[in-house]
């Protein structure tokens, strides 16, 4: 990677906007704004207009902030929220008014930005537990062996179930079986939900990179600060667990869903990196380095 233009990136997930400068190979500077696009979607199929317009307003914030800092491109990119929703397109047209182009990627092409953006063209297996939607995805000898989306996310399970366990269980197993048989292989955690679940079951003080990315997690760890979370109120997470109050509401979700992936597919343990979609976008778009299929 020669090419030291400024490339700035932002990713429209269902739970979060994040965007990114990078140049060179190397992060400049990253940032996150929580605006539930997926908030209710599961529900009516649509994206709300109250949820487009915050999501809207952070997505302009941070292309002016990205601009400022010296990006000679910004890309946009959405997820599982704007491709699975009826209103999508209205969504869109409210982008493309500031002049950015929205990339709606699909649910594979998902999974392999979070492979690459993790793994970096090594081989391995990557789990990314989203606000709408969970992927799964493996390479090996540079070629996508498998790789699955399920709808089904942190704000998602959030919204159906909240923190009713049964409920929970219920929903995630009933959904589980689409991913079939996963290929054997060294597993990894990308995402919010992967990232705040090693900080409590760390005991960390608070997120940092330096802090999680590379840390290992096992099955019981995550038992653990399942636990942790449930017993703990909610206005209280933020201080006791060191998670921020939004991630706070939906994390018990998304959390039980990798927990229980892992359980049903006899993964005893998971590495955390916080690289993920949106380094992988900057890869594949712009320095090609997809995997071939």
């Amino acid at each position: 990677m020669t090419d030291n233009k400024k490339y700035g990136v932002i990713d429209v997930g269902s739970n979060s906007v994040r965007a990114m400068l990078y140049s060179g190979g190397k992060i400049l500077y990253t940032d996150l704004i929580i605006t539930r696009l997926g908030e209710g979607l599961i529900f009516t199929g649509k994206l709300s207009e109250i949820a487009m317009e915050r999501t809207a307003a952070a997505v302009f914030s941070f292309a002016d902030k990205l601009k400022s800092g010296g990006a000679d491109e910004v890309l946009t990119f959405a997820t599982e929220a704007v491709r699975s929703a009826s209103n999508s397109s209205v969504f869109i047209e409210k982008i493309a008014k500031t002049g950015l182009s929205l990339d709606v990627v699909g649910g594979d092409e998902e999974g392999e930005l979070g492979l690459i953006g993790a793994l970096g063209g090594k081989d391995g297996a990557v789990i990314d537990i989203g606000g709408a939607s969970a992927e799964i995805v493996a390479a090996k000898n540079g070629k996508i062996i498998y790789s699955h989306s399920l709808p089904l996310g942190a704000v998602r399970l959030h919204d159906m179930c909240g923190e009713d366990e049964p409920k929970l269980a219920a929903k995630i197993d009933e959904k589980l079986g689409e991913y079939g048989v996963l290929p054997k292989s060294a597993y990894t955690a990308v995402g919010g939900t992967a990232t705040a679940l090693c900080v409590v079951a760390k005991g960390f003080d608070g997120f940092t990179e330096e802090r999680v990315n590379g840390q290992f997690l096992t099955v019981e760890e995550i038992s653990s600060a399942l636990e942790k979370i449930k017993a703990c109120p909610l206005e209280e997470r933020e201080r006791k667990l060191k998670i921020s109050q939004k991630r706070a509401e939906i994390i018990y979700g998304g959390a039980t869903l990798l927990y229980r992936i892992l359980t049903r597919f006899s993964i005893d343990k998971i590495k955390i990196s916080t690289d993920d979609n949106l380094v992988g976008y900057i890869r594949k778009k712009i320095y090609g380095e997809g995997y071939l299929k």
